[in-house]
This record gives C-alpha cells, sequence and structure tokens, in this order.
C-alpha cells in the first residue's frame, strides 16, 4: 500500500505570519491536530501542532531554573496563553520537517511516525504539497485492508 491511497488531500495550512490564537482557532474549528506552515509561494516552510500551541503555555526549562517559584503555580500558567497567543506561528513552529513521497510504502511512513514521534507528515510532490498522512489513515487503513475490519 502506497501513502498517497491513505493521505488526505485535504490540506489546512496557515502563514509563518499568522497568531498562535488564528493557528488555535484553525485547529479547534476543524477539529484537526496539526496544520502545515507555508509561505506566500505556497512552499512548505513548518508545522504547527496542538502540541506546540499546548507548549507554549509552559515555561522554558532556563525559564523554571531562573525562577521556579514563578511556575508553581499551574492556573497562572494556564493565563499564560493569553500573553502568547500574538505570537507569530514562524516563532515556535516545526522548521525541520520529515516528508513522503506518494509513492513511498505506507508502512515506511509508520515506521517514521513511531520512531521520531510524529503525527502526521506532508506528502510532496515536485517540492509541492500534495497531501497530508496521519498515524490515524495509517492505522485504519491498514487494520481495514489486513484485518478485515
Amino acid at each position: 500500500m502506497k501513502v498517497e491511497e491513505v493521505m488526505s488531500k485535504k490540506i489546512i495550512t496557515v502563514k509563518p505570519t499568522d497568531t498562535l490564537e488564528k493557528v488555535a482557532k484553525i485547529l479547534f474549528k476543524k477539529q484537526v491536530s496539526g496544520v502545515l506552515v507555508v509561505d506566500a509561494k505556497e512552499q512548505l516552510v513548518g508545522l504547527v501542532s496542538e502540541k506546540d500551541i499546548y507548549r507554549m503555555m509552559y515555561p522554558t526549562y532556563q525559564d523554571f531554573y531562573n525562577n521556579p517559584e514563578v511556575f508553581l503555580d499551574h492556573e497562572a500558567m494556564e493565563d499564560n496563553i493569553k500573553q502568547v497567543r500574538d505570537l507569530p506561528v514562524e516563532k515556535f513552529m516545526k522548521k525541520e520537517i520529515v516528508t513522503l513521497q506518494p509513492d513511498d510504502p505506507v508502512m515506511k511512513a509508520g515506521a517514521i511516525m513511531l520512531s521520531r514521534h510524529i503525527n502526521r507528515l506532508p506528502v510532496l510532490k515536485n517540492n509541492k504539497v500534495i497531501g497530508i498522512v496521519s498515524r490515524r489513515d495509517i492505522y485504519q487503513n491498514i487494520f481495514k485492508s489486513k484485518l478485515n475490519l
């Protein structure tokens, strides 16, 4: 089975200048856990997931070590989202992205996801995003075809 057989062609993208708040709203409204970041030429430049946004609510290790007492109030940490809501995506997106080709085997995609703790991989053809494949896409298609579900 090839990636192109299981990938989603419905691609949700944002721009590097979009804010954390805008991306969070898109994830919430579209009920997806990640979006691709593309530049003005529609070239892939990053990826943002719920996890990336969630991390913005927490201090860095350096911040914590410098002032641990400030971060003992978990409700205050929750309110930190208000302070980072206007951050542009380019400040916290993942920039090193593993991509796939449409003719890559599905099990290769699954192996990459498992070994690198990734939930989704963009699919490129001639350096243009043509789809995205998630662990769920792989799981559902492999189990459906191999376990007759």
